[in-house]
């Protein structure tokens, strides 16, 4: 091999090495981060102390501090991201925030038996990263999912969620594609219709009056 072209390798692999580390160690932050909200989770879901009322709130607080949401709902509108207004857009972000809280929570109370391991993660770029888990159930075979944790902000944020292959991100986006077409194609009609179902929602979760 050449002098030049021994010289020219050497300076690739340079350029190359710090970019390499950043990705380890923000695969090895998103494993911490995953594993940390992991155990709040678990924590919060065997309380006996606490009422199913103030569990899935607590678990809603907890989605939305490691959940961007913002990114999420940008995501899932898709195309009509592009298409809505200002206004549109600010409350179909509220709204798919609050929705996917209050079923992500109430999604969640369901394993409270289960047991979560953190099995490794994988660098996807420099500032994202894919944490790996399994979910043991009381019976029947384990629950691969995988956790696509971005960091571009700063801060770990949950961007997606794998369940055995399947993406909950893009599972919402053909949801919410097939919900405007359904609400007459604008994203003004998904917004009332979302609106509506939070409110039987929470119709429907208020303790009856004597």
């Amino acid at each position: 091999m050449g002098v030049k072209l021994r010289a020219l390798l050497l300076v690739l692999i340079a350029g190359l090495a710090p970019g390499a580390a950043r990705a380890a160690n923000n695969a090895d932050g998103a494993e911490a981060f995953v594993n940390g909200m992991v155990t709040a989770a678990l924590k919060t879901l065997r309380d006996p102390a606490m009422t199913e009322a103030e569990r899935e709130r607590r678990l809603g607080q907890l989605l939305v501090q490691d959940f961007d949401t913002a990114r999420i709902a940008r995501y899932v509108l898709g195309r009509y991201w592009m298409v809505a207004s200002p206004g549109e857009r600010r409350d179909f972000a509220r709204l798919f925030r609050d929705w996917a809280v209050r079923s992500y929570a109430a999604r969640m109370v369901q394993y409270s038996n289960e047991t979560v391991k953190v099995t490794g993660a994988r660098p996807e770029s420099d500032t994202d990263a894919v944490v790996t888990s399994e979910i043991t159930h009381p019976a029947g075979p384990a629950t691969r999912v995988g956790w696509r944790v971005s960091h571009r902000t700063g801060a770990y944020r949950i961007i997606d969620v794998d369940v055995e292959g399947v993406s909950m991100a893009l599972t919402e986006r053909d949801e919410i594609a097939a919900t405007i077409q359904r609400s007459g194609g604008t994203v003004a009609a998904l917004n009332r219709t979302l609106a509506g179902k939070l409110h039987d929602e929470i119709a429907t979760a208020q303790p009856a009056h004597p």
